[in-house]
């Protein structure tokens, strides 16, 4: 069974109910012997080694484009209309063009 630290809010994993001791804080911990669903099931729940949701995502927006510095190969979004953009991760200077990105400074 998965379960969080009180205090720390560390995920642990335990066998089932009882008490145990967080190793990463050293605080106390109760877990009551009710069963609890099992977390795979519950809908839009996240957990380690879970599924994705199958919901989907956003519509895509036609004002943003994904850019892919030639220098770090960091990917990030900028506006459509811009001619030049600066790498937010490596700060090359990057000129925008409809043949692709190409580096006008290094940075």
């Amino acid at each position: 069974m998965l379960v969080r630290c009180g205090r720390c809010r560390a995920e642990l994993e335990v066998a089932g109910s009882g008490e145990f001791l967080c190793p990463k804080c050293g605080t106390r911990n109760v877990v009551r012997g009710a069963a609890a669903p099992d977390p795979y099931s519950i809908p839009n729940l996240t957990v380690p080694g879970g599924a994705p949701t199958t919901e989907a995502g956003p519509a895509e927006d036609s004002s943003i484009r994904w850019i892919v510095c030639p220098d770090c190969s960091y990917r990030f979004a900028s506006a459509q209309d811009r001619e030049s953009v600066i790498c937010p991760n490596c700060r090359s200077s990057l000129s925008v063009g409809e043949t692709g990105v190409r580096s006008s400074s290094a940075g």
